[in-house]
């Protein structure tokens, strides 16, 4: 016979007590976990994307220059630019100083620094002069009876030219400066191609002079190139040329522009 077993031993039930508590801790661990198909759409989602437009560069706008046949030859032409004025010149007339690729950088210096020397005795010389003009018609401004009608006629003549210089030259290039103390002298440096690092140079050194001030200005010039076709008997020792060159040289112009890159560098006193 088999022995029974206690109640004592036999496994009890499971009280629903223990079932009610576990399926409670079931639903506040799955109401705990967020559900992946409610998240909130992220800021960059609500706005797509747009395309990106295409940024248009210099290099894109600039047009190049038609290819030119084997049988031509480009002759440049030297830049055209007024003549240069004398350093003891009025003040009327821009002092410049075109700048070349084997310009001399000591002897340039000296001669920047001469023409701003000159500009400091033309001041001094105006300055002198107009003191006599003011101190001759304090003279003559006397109430004594002592005027005289060429006197105060060429008091009058001279303030009026006076003012009316002052006011033609506001905006003037080479008449009034644009730094610190207006109405003063520059020196222009203009300079293109593979002189633009010479005029750099020279702005360089004289902005850090503390007498000086310097101004860059960046811009375009035009130039006129000859376009030369060579003949067949100039090349007969090279070769027989292609059949089609006497067909291209009808079409090739006789002349073309070609665009630079110019630098100019105004130097002044403070």
């Amino acid at each position: 016979m088999t022995d029974a077993t206690p109640p004592c031993g036999q496994p009890q039930p499971p009280s629903s007590e223990t079932t009610s508590s576990i399926s409670t801790s079931e639903k506040q661990e799955k109401t705990s976990k967020p559900n992946p198909s409610t998240k909130k759409p992220s800021p960059t989602s609500l706005h797509p994307k747009q395309p990106t437009k295409p940024r248009t560069t210099n290099a894109k706008l600039r047009q190049k220059l038609p290819k030119l046949p084997k049988n031509t030859k480009i002759v440049t032409r030297p830049l055209l630019h007024a003549p240069l004025s004398s350093p003891f010149s009025s003040s009327g007339s821009a002092k410049t100083l075109y700048i070349t690729a084997t310009t001399p950088y000591i002897p340039t210096v000296k001669r920047v620094r001469k023409l701003l020397n000159e500009v400091v005795k033309r001041e001094k010389q105006s300055a002198n002069s107009l003191n006599k003009a003011r101190g001759r018609g304090g003279r003559y401004a006397e109430a004594n009876g002592r005027l005289e009608a060429r006197d105060v006629e060429a008091e009058i003549v001279g303030e009026m030219g006076r003012t009316g210089s002052s006011n033609n030259n506001v905006g003037k290039r080479g008449i009034v400066g644009q730094g610190k103390d207006k109405g003063r002298e520059e020196i222009y440096l203009k300079a293109t191609g593979r002189a633009i690092p010479r005029a750099l140079e020279l702005g360089l050194h004289f902005q850090s002079e503390e007498d000086c001030w310097v101004k860059i200005e960046m811009g375009n010039v035009s130039a006129i190139d000859d376009i030369e076709v060579e003949s067949r008997d100039a090349r007969g020792e090279e070769g027989p040329g292609e059949p089609g060159d006497e067909a291209e040289a009808d079409d090739v112009p006789e002349t073309r522009i070609r665009t630079l890159s110019s630098v100019t560098v105004s130097i002044g006193l403070k």
